[in-house]
């Protein structure tokens, strides 16, 4: 699990030309909070989002990072889990931006016609995990779909927050969650189906 950086020995604000305010008590606590209430929620969406596993920590300490470096800011959100969410969202893009088509999960794209999964071409198929077989199923989504899908059907986020914290109108985002709810329907079904002929195949002939 990844180490956070407390606030006093976390990188400090950027100073701008006057001199720099110090964080108040109440902003440091708004902080610690930041920490245990929403590690999980960071940590989840940068895993799902294709952040690879051996990068997860580093990823996570940034974004944190960016958080005790808005202290200032932060102190007057009204709702915190929305502000960690769009910056964990601006993180996890700039590291992947990084990556290329070196992401765990890669990029699907809408203009690629039907972002169907072939189960039954995949190696070691029985073997795959629920977390594995989810993770097929978001690399078939584009980049903006997958970020609305994690927030909306993983996280629990309302649509009007979820628009906030990825900075996107409702309308918007109801589209794209429409287009990855398709995207992961499909692949569910196509996965009971293919999981239910193989289980006929392995019954006794009567």
């Amino acid at each position: 699990m990844a180490k956070l950086p407390e606030p006093e020995d976390a990188s400090p604000p950027e100073l701008g030309d006057g001199p720099a305010r110090a964080p108040s008590p109440d902003a440091l606590a708004t902080f610690r909070a930041a920490c245990e209430q929403h590690l999980e929620l960071v940590w989840r969406f940068a895993a799902y989002c294709g952040v690879p596993a051996e990068a997860l920590e580093q990823v996570v300490y940034k974004v944190f990072g960016v958080i005790h470096g808005r202290l200032i800011s932060l102190e007057h959100a009204e709702e915190l889990r929305v502000s960690v969410a769009g910056i964990t969202r601006h993180v996890v893009r700039g590291y992947l931006r990084q990556l290329g088509d070196h992401s765990a999960l890669g990029t699907g794209s809408a203009e690629n016609g039907p972002r169907a999964i072939d189960f039954g071409a995949i190696p070691d198929f029985e073997r795959r995990g629920a977390c594995e077989l989810c993770d097929l199923m978001l690399g078939k989504m584009t980049e903006t779909e997958r970020e609305v899908f994690i927030l909306c059907e993983i996280e629990g986020f309302s649509l009007s927050d979820t628009a906030e914290a990825l900075h996107i109108g409702e309308s918007t985002l109801r589209t794209r969650l429409d287009d990855a709810r398709k995207i992961f329907n499909v692949g569910s079904a196509e996965l009971r189906a293919h999981q239910f002929w193989k289980t006929r195949q392995t019954l006794p002939d009567e």
